[in-house]
């Protein structure tokens, strides 16, 4: 298969660089937002529907695209998918968070802003949102934390080469 010149794989680091740069922006915001302690309905509405805007906005889009040119970069330019260590651990590191926000993290937060829009005062006290509040904080912390985990190690590109 046809490699990328030098050019091409400079032009693809960039913008996978921007979309990784999208990713943790936009968990670490949202991990900021945490700490807001809204306290109204109205505030705890907003506080989830901004949480969700920087979902779709930020992270959504740059973890599906830092995917994209992760593929690509293992397709096309010399980096391959397992042939290091450090990549293999990013790929499954990557996915698993990925996974996780998809089918844990994102229908909390939903189901905290259909609860924060259709009680408002009442939903300061609503049970789910008292106990998925911490949890949404908690995990946009531990994410946070992962993706820049990840960012370390692709500037450090620890582990040597796999022996194949």
């Amino acid at each position: 298969m046809k490699k990328l010149n030098t050019n091409g794989v400079k032009t693809l680091k960039v913008f996978h660089l921007i979309f990784v740069m999208m990713w943790v922006i936009g968990v670490v915001t949202m991990g900021i937002i945490y700490f807001a302690y809204p306290q109204s309905g109205d505030e705890l509405y907003s506080y989830f529907y901004i949480m969700r805007l920087v979902d779709d906005i930020l992270v959504i889009p740059g973890a599906v695209l830092t995917t994209v040119t992760g593929i690509i970069y293992g397709t096309f330019a010399n980096w391959g998918f397992f042939k290091h260590r450090w990549i293999t651990v990013k790929w499954i590191v990557s996915i698993f968070v990925i996974v996780v926000g998809t089918f844990i993290f994102s229908p909390w937060l939903d189901n905290c802003l259909e609860i924060a829009n259709s009680e408002r005062d009442t939903a300061l006290s609503n049970m789910y949102v008292t106990q998925y509040t911490p949890l949404i904080g908690i995990f946009s912390g531990m994410q946070s934390t992962i993706l820049i985990f990840l960012v370390v190690v692709s500037v450090f590109k620890p582990w040597k080469k796999k022996k194949l």
